[in-house]
C-alpha cells in the first residue's frame, strides 16, 4: 500500500483579480481522501484561482509586481473546511 500524500501541480493562467498571467502551485485533490480533506483542498484551489472562497473569504494579495513570487493571505470562516487549522487536522487524521 502506498503512503497517503498530497501532490502538487503547477498551472498557468490569467488571474481574474490581479489581471495578469500567473503560475500557481496548487495541491491536487486526492480522490482517496476523506470528504473534509477533499473539500478543504478544493476550496483552497478555488480561492487561489478566483480570489474568493465559497465561505466568503477573500485573498489579500498585498502589493505584487510582475515576476514576483508571493503568497496571498486568506482568513476563512471558522467552520470552512479550507481553514488552515481544520484542514491540517483533517490531513493528519487521514495520513496516519
Amino acid at each position: 500500500m502506498s503512503a497517503r500524500q498530497i501532490r502538487e501541480e503547477m498551472l498557468v493562467g490569467d488571474h481574474p483579480v490581479l489581471g495578469q498571467r500567473v503560475a500557481y502551485v496548487l495541491p491536487v485533490v486526492p480522490e482517496d481522501a476523506p470528504h473534509a480533506v477533499r473539500e478543504g483542498i478544493a476550496r483552497r484551489r478555488i480561492v487561489a484561482t478566483t480570489g474568493e472562497c465559497p465561505c466568503g473569504a477573500v485573498v489579500d494579495y498585498g502589493e505584487r509586481r510582475p515576476g514576483e513570487v508571493g503568497v496571498g493571505e486568506v482568513h476563512h470562516e471558522r467552520l470552512c473546511p479550507a481553514d488552515t487549522a481544520k484542514l491540517v487536522k483533517a490531513c493528519r487524521r487521514w495520513t496516519r
